[in-house]
């Protein structure tokens, strides 16, 4: 008797869960390896000449409604770095990025963005950790909504590749 209502029980909950999925729309996902690199002259980024490597996986999976609509993007970046090197003295840095990047509609043509994780860190060798954007930020369109963790201004991000790097 036990066997015969764990199998109904069973059999409720699949029947149950194929009717609720049954107009579901499977998610996008979208996977690009990148491998890039940015060749900047002397005083364009930082007073000597500089060269921003970007390798790794980007996943991009975008969620539906039953409808068709949007509901979420989310990026990850997989096994993904950024690397600095001043072109004059061959000296690089390198951060891993990782996010994920969560961007969310909100009806009203406007997105909510959260990114969680790490957004850039450097750390030089013998001097230590220099600068940090790691935690949570959500923002949107029109504001920045929450900063949390260990958060620099991204206007100091590129002052502190080329100090470290000088």
């Amino acid at each position: 008797m036990k066997f015969k209502l764990l199998a109904l029980i069973g059999v409720t909950l699949v029947a149950a869960a194929t009717a609720a999925t049954a107009g579901a729309v499977l998610p996008s996902v979208t996977e690009l390896n990148v491998d890039r690199t940015f060749h900047f002259a002397a005083g364009a980024a930082c007073a000597f000449p500089l060269t921003i490597h970007n390798q790794g996986l980007n996943r991009t999976t975008t969620y539906f409604d039953q409808d068709g609509n949007v509901t979420r993007t989310e990026i990850h970046l997989v096994g993904f770095t950024q690397s600095y090197t001043n072109d004059a003295t061959g000296m690089t840095l390198s951060t891993p990025l990782a996010g994920p990047a969560i961007i969310t509609p909100n009806g009203d043509g406007t997105v909510t963005t959260k990114i969680a994780g790490n957004n850039g860190r450097i750390v030089v060798p013998g001097q230590g950790f220099v600068y940090g954007d790691v935690g949570l930020t959500i923002f949107t369109d029109l504001d920045v909504i929450m900063l949390t963790g260990h958060y620099q201004s991204p206007d100091l991000y590129l002052e502190a590749v080329c100090s470290s790097l000088s």
